[in-house]
């Protein structure tokens, strides 16, 4: 579950048990559920994709085991995934951009964590 500041939860996110480690759904508090989407894996790297029917899709590429990637949606980078940024072990951040919703970038981000990690 994720909640803002307030404490007001923004999302909760569920493994698609039908689809074990290729699907998990993003449920949002008044607005439309999303899905992340394992994609075609490639020899070089794995795509994840994002979908919710008010944002569309979200493509989310780059190395998910050492937390580099990028969240691109209509050719514009919206938001990335870094542990570059930060000298404290096993932590990585995220950043968004302002016009984005953050909430559901961050329970993308768990999603394919829990999705590459486990």
């Amino acid at each position: 579950v994720i909640r803002d500041m307030s404490g007001t939860e923004v999302a909760k996110i569920q493994e698609r048990m039908a689809r074990v480690r290729d699907a998990m759904k993003i449920e949002r508090a008044g607005r439309p559920d999303a899905m992340v989407l394992k994609a075609m894996i490639t020899p070089l790297r794995e795509r994840f994709k994002l979908q919710a029917d008010d944002v569309g899709e979200i493509a989310i590429q780059g190395n998910f085991l050492d937390h580099e990637y990028e969240f691109e949606w209509n050719g514009r980078k919206v938001a990335e995934v870094s542990k570059r940024w930060l000298r404290v072990r096993d932590t990585y951040g995220v950043e968004v951009a302002p016009d984005v919703d953050t909430a559901l970038i961050l329970a993308a981000t768990v999603a394919i964590d829990q999705m590459v990690h486990n």
